[in-house]
């Protein structure tokens, strides 16, 4: 008697450099695709009611990022929340040629999306301590072209804030040429 031979070990499975292309070529596309949904999700909306540019969304993104730059507390205790900055910048997009106003409602929607992936959660909907370290983070950004474009927006911010009227009298700021007006 003879004892069966034991069977013999499965190969491992074989991957084709045409498997590997074809599974690289779904998933760049399922990518776009992701991409595509995403962006056509708020690109060229209308503004929300009582704003004549932003959604009540990208308003709500720019008091996130103000608030992060500017936090309540010292010396003036207003937040950049609390100064109105999306409402002055939805009046300064509302007045600027095309395509600035897109790019950077584009960029807000980036950012946001960035601390989706990041943070997993949006960045308003972020905590302030985070929000801040976030901030900071982009801001000294190893590739120049995240920290210019931070750095763009926070003057955006910068400028509204310093321009409310609360500011501008805790700094002493007067302008006898009537800037403020």
């Amino acid at each position: 008697m003879t004892e069966p031979l034991p069977p013999e070990p499965t190969p491992p499975p074989r991957i084709t450099r045409r498997m590997a292309l074809g599974v690289s070529g779904l998933l760049t596309a399922a990518a776009m695709g992701g991409v595509g949904a995403r962006i056509v999700s708020w690109y060229d909306r209308d503004p929300s009611e009582g704003y004549l540019c932003l959604t009540a969304h990208e308003a709500e993104l720019l008091d996130a990022m103000a608030e992060a730059w500017f936090p309540p507390g010292g010396v003036p205790p207003l937040s950049g929340a609390e100064a109105g900055v999306s409402r002055y910048l939805d009046e300064l997009f509302s007045v600027m040629d095309e395509p600035t106003p897109s790019l950077l409602r584009t960029l807000l929607h980036t950012l946001d999306d960035w601390s989706r992936v990041s943070h997993g959660s949006g960045f308003a909907s972020i905590d302030l301590d985070t929000r801040i370290e976030i901030l900071r983070s982009w801001a000294g950004h190893r590739n120049h072209l995240v920290r210019g474009a931070i750095g763009g927006l926070g003057t955006f911010i910068a400028t509204a804030y310093c321009g409310h009227p609360g500011v501008k009298e805790a700094c002493g700021w007067i302008f006898p040429c009537g800037y403020e007006r």
